[in-house]
């Protein structure tokens, strides 16, 4: 009777060791299976996270490139700027009195013209005052562009700067056309003479 026990004992302890066996290399499988999945997904997480820090290297390339373009074009636009102010002031300190005056007549007509009025007053600086001869010029020149005549009259105030201001007798509507006013209407063809020189 020992002997069956003891082979059903031994019977009982195999199949135990063979489960115990078969447990175990489920528990491997089930473990790698585990480790496999996190490993997939931690490279997975790796490859995102690669992705958005080149996506974000990229934007910031891309506003250091904008910032760059920026800077260099502001720094252009200063320099025209400066060139341009230079110009200026070279331009306005070779239009003095004596340069102008010969335009006088020029710059009342176009701005009688273009205020198109029958009778009109012009202002003009102490340093460069209009005369009769002067006022006749311009009557003569807007009756050739127009056919029409005008009368014009000496203002008694005097203007600060170089040139002339034309207005109606109310002084309701007037024409500026001061030395520093006429290179403003220049600002845009001034800049792109400078630009294109630089």
């Amino acid at each position: 009777m020992e002997t069956t026990d003891s082979r059903l004992l031994t019977g009982i302890l195999e199949q135990a060791e063979q489960s115990a066996k078969k447990t175990l290399q489920e528990a491997k499988q089930q473990a790698s299976a585990i480790v496999g999945d996190a490993k997939k997904k931690a490279e997975s997480e790796m490859e995102g996270l690669r992705r958005e820090l080149a996506q974000k290297l990229k934007q910031m390339d891309l506003r250091l490139q904008a910032n760059m373009t920026s800077a260099k074009r502001k720094a252009i636009l200063r320099q025209g700027d400066e060139k341009y102010q230079q110009v200026l002031a070279r331009v306005q300190s070779m239009l003095d009195a004596k340069t102008i005056e010969p335009y006088l007549p020029q710059w009342i007509a176009e701005a009688a013209l273009g205020l198109d009025l029958k009778e009109a007053k012009v202002a003009c600086s102490p340093q460069c005052p209009v005369t009769e001869t002067h006022l006749k010029k311009a009557s003569e020149l807007v009756e050739k562009a127009t056919g029409s005549s005008i009368v014009l009259h000496l203002e008694s105030k005097p203007i600060r700067g170089l040139g002339v201001v034309v207005s109606s007798l109310d002084g309701m509507v007037s024409f500026n056309n001061q030395v520093e006013i006429r290179l403003r209407r220049l600002d845009r063809v001034l800049r792109a003479m400078i630009q294109e020189h630089t």
